[in-house]
């Protein structure tokens, strides 16, 4: 039922239904695979609207969208000159009373393994009723050296000399799938994971979603490798304090790898049981357990500060925060930290003003090839599709984000890539933001701009985008239109002041896993998804694997930054501050993260000059002739020098 108290018949031809069909598509790849759209070369094959707005939808998150040929035999046409490698492929049949654009035969299994415009471990998406998966038993046994198995719950593997390809099959007529992804025990080289537990066991299947993760984070891995051939990170200890799932596992294994002595923490909240199973039987020291409480939790943070790290990793600023005030004895041993997030640098900042920052910290959040992307474009698709998905399983409107009035609270980079998302799935979104820098951007990016009190009262979702404590407040909950949904985007503890609400009469009851109704005193309701905490590391995975991929390639330009600075003493010779990375690092990052996507870019060379290239004295008023010593230029043997103020040929 509706909150709202809209309804709605649930079938997939009325008006919009192509775009829930869409919509469902785009969320079920995401969910069953951790990937990003943005920056991914995209080919949708179809002939109905539900294909078409598809590929709007894919456009609007970032995707590099390209179409192919296919004759009315469903042949495919040879790659064409400049198309990259199709990276994901979606084949759609019209969804059920969909009348089809032309008759036209969508290809086969076979004819999509042979295509040459398909990269090796492309993504097929079986998208409706094209039954791609029911042809891979065929295939595979015609062909001998075809082999498939699973790696995740729905996708499949399907693998032979020299190439491989992963299918996705999503029906846009079923409700999706929420929370965290519990998949098979093998790696997706085929080989078996790591581990000697039972194929059922919590080990075994966090460790084939490391497995997973691992093979989309080049740009860690390969940074990993280049640490580890300094030799700086041998014999130091790190300590990882992170959201604890399959990336963190990754970058984990990694920094062991490069010789370094790893230990990772994370609330109770944020921590992936499987993973950190997983984690403990390869080698990694684990402080968290999905079960610990509060309690547990401190405990937990006190012991990670007294295995007495030398670098660290923080989330939040919480452990370093913790140092400070209560476990001084940590500083002795650390060296330095590197910073997350955005709610983690402010606090470092305010500490280093008032002079009681007592180590030197990179602000990685602050790092273009952080927060471009992290934020932009993992945050945004990550909570956008997480809170889509929620409501199309509680049946909030019908379950389609199009036609919904979005009000996002916030206009930084996390708020950006939620208000982008958003409205590529066709929200109309209202910005709420006190910066009039950031509002006017929002304004110019084609939003509405409103003050939080006039927004609330019309909105269906409100997302706090802030990372601010008590964003939404008791007020705002008050005067909220009937039913409205409310989520956060990244998130602290508190941006939504449930607690208080809680305090003045307010009731929650559960409605399904991650989404509760809130009952407020005077009647009416509202809808609470994830608790009131980050929605997308709650409800889902957290952000696409490619996106943490940089954001934990530029922790580790950090430490590098930080293990460069350390003498010959043992001690940083950094002052005590915040400190951002240096550009050739994001340029690094960069660099190797272009490489691994195959895309070629010009050389880099710092530009000098005035822009045109004659140096800084050269400019659109000088007098002709006169060089940058201020001298007239050497005249050739015959010649006469000019008169002062002569025009010269150009």
């Amino acid at each position: 039922m509706d909150p709202s108290g809209a309804q709605y018949d649930g079938t997939m031809t009325d008006l919009g239904g192509e775009s829930l069909a869409a919509e469902r598509v785009a969320r079920a790849v995401a969910a069953a695979t951790n990937l990003i759209y943005a920056g991914t070369p995209i080919c949708v094959l179809g002939t109905g609207a539900a294909s078409r707005r598809l590929s709007e939808m894919l456009r609007g998150f970032g995707a590099r969208v390209h179409e192919v040929s296919v004759d009315e035999n469903g042949r495919i046409g040879q790659r064409q000159a400049g198309l990259p490698l199709i990276e994901m492929l979606f084949v759609c049949d019209p969804i059920e009373g969909e009348r089809p654009d032309a008759a036209q035969q969508l290809p086969d299994l076979r004819e999509i393994l042979s295509a040459d415009w398909l990269a090796d471990g492309a993504i097929i998406v079986d998208a409706g009723v094209t039954a791609l998966l029911e042809q891979l038993g065929a295939v595979a046994d015609e062909q001998a050296e075809v082999h498939k198995k699973e790696v995740r719950p729905g996708v499949q593997l399907v693998y032979g000399a020299g190439f491989s390809r992963f299918l996705v099959r999503v029906q846009p007529s079923e409700l999706p799938r929420t929370g965290p992804v519990s998949p098979s025990t093998r790696s997706v080289d085929g080989a078996p994971s790591p581990s000697t537990a039972p194929e059922t066991s919590a080990v075994a299947r966090g460790v084939a979603r490391i497995d997973w993760a691992r093979r989309f984070m080049r740009t860690t891995i390969r940074l990993a490798d280049d640490l580890a051939a300094t030799g700086l990170l041998r014999g130091r200890r790190i300590g990882v304090s992170l959201v604890l799932e399959p990336k963190t596992a990754v970058l984990a294994l990694a920094l062991a790898q490069a010789g370094g002595e790893v230990a990772v923490f994370a609330n109770a909240g944020e921590t992936d049981g499987e993973v950190a199973a997983a984690l403990e039987t390869l080698g990694i020291t684990v402080f968290a357990a999905a079960d610990a409480g509060a309690d547990g939790d401190a405990r937990h943070a006190a012991e990670i500060l007294d295995w007495a790290p030398q670098l660290l990793i923080d989330d939040g600023a919480h452990l370093v925060r913790l140092a400070h005030t209560e476990h001084p004895a940590a500083l002795d041993t650390l060296l330095g930290a590197a910073e997350e997030t955005t709610s983690g640098v402010r606090p470092l900042r305010e500490m280093a003003a008032e002079g009681a920052l007592r180590l030197p910290v990179i602000a990685v959040n602050d790092a273009r090839t952080k927060t471009l992307f992290d934020n932009v474009h993992g945050t945004g698709q990550s909570c956008v599709l997480a809170i889509a998905d929620l409501l199309d399983a509680a049946d909030v409107r019908g379950g389609a984000v199009r036609g919904g009035r979005w009000v996002v609270v916030g206009y930084g980079p996390v708020g950006v890539g939620v208000a982008r998302h958003a409205a590529a799935m066709g929200a109309s979104v209202t910005v709420v933001e006190r910066d009039p820098v950031r509002a006017l951007g929002a304004l110019y990016d084609g939003y509405e701009v409103d003050t939080l009190a006039q927004a609330i009262v019309s909105a269906d979702v409100v997302v706090s985008a802030t990372g601010h404590a008590h964003t939404i407040t008791v007020d705002a909950l008050t005067e909220a239109a009937d039913g409205c949904v409310f989520a956060v985007a990244g998130g602290v503890e508190n941006e939504i002041d449930v607690d208080l609400a809680l305090a003045r009469g307010f009731r929650r009851t559960p409605v399904l896993p991650y989404v509760e109704r809130l009952h407020r005193p005077d009647g009416g309701e509202l809808v609470l998804l994830a608790g009131g905490d980050g929605v997308n590391y709650t409800a889902g995975e957290g952000n696409p694997i490619e996106i943490m991929d940089l954001s934990f390639a530029t922790q580790i330009l950090a430490l590098r930054m930080l293990l460069d600075s350390v003498d010959s003493s043992g001690r940083s010779v950094l002052a005590t501050g915040v400190y951002e990375l240096r550009a050739e690092g994001e340029r690094a990052v960069a660099q190797a993260a272009l490489s691994a996507r195959g895309v070629a870019t010009e050389a880099w060379n710092a530009v000098k000059g005035a822009g045109n290239g004659g140096g800084w004295r050269e400019h659109r008023y000088r007098r002709t002739g006169v060089g940058e010593s201020g001298e007239h230029p050497p005249v050739p043997s015959g010649a006469e020098p000019p008169a002062s103020g002569a025009k010269m040929d150009q």
